[in-house]
């Protein structure tokens, strides 16, 4: 069940995590918001191995044990059923952190769909009215 683990690739003096948690939906499971990704990640990267210490088990022992205990990083997750709601949590956080919008029309359809979602939650009580929901309404 690699595939839905997440646990260091270790090549020499190099370690690279393989982080299943971003990609949950790939693998018919529900998305959830993914951890950061481990800071000793950036202090192996692009290192070869032909500099420096060779004792590599000793360096990164502790990256070791988390590949020895792998199993114990699954990834549990329900399977998913359906479209992901506007309100997912995942989709909250992806729209907060990333740019979603490639072109100028890309946006304008956004727009427009959020604007659509932002009166259906105002006119089911999700949200309350206030004097600027009441203007974009207008």
């Amino acid at each position: 069940r690699q595939w839905c683990t997440r646990f260091p690739l270790i090549c020499f003096g190099t370690v690279e995590w393989h982080l299943t948690d971003r990609c949950l939906r790939q693998f018919g499971q529900e998305q959830c918001i993914p951890l950061e990704v481990p800071d000793s990640q950036r202090a192996f990267h692009g290192r070869d191995g032909r500099q420096g210490t060779r004792d590599w088990p000793t360096k990164l022992k502790e990256f070791i044990a988390i590949w020895e205990n792998r199993q114990l990083q699954d990834i549990v997750t329900p399977n998913q059923v359906g479209r992901m709601g506007y309100h997912d949590p995942y989709l909250d956080r992806y729209r907060q952190i990333s740019v979603r919008y490639m072109t100028p029309e890309g946006a304008a359809d956004g727009a427009l769909a959020d604007g659509i979602e932002r009166i259906k939650d105002m006119t089911t009580g999700r949200t309350e009215l206030g004097n600027e929901d009441v203007s974009f309404i207008r």
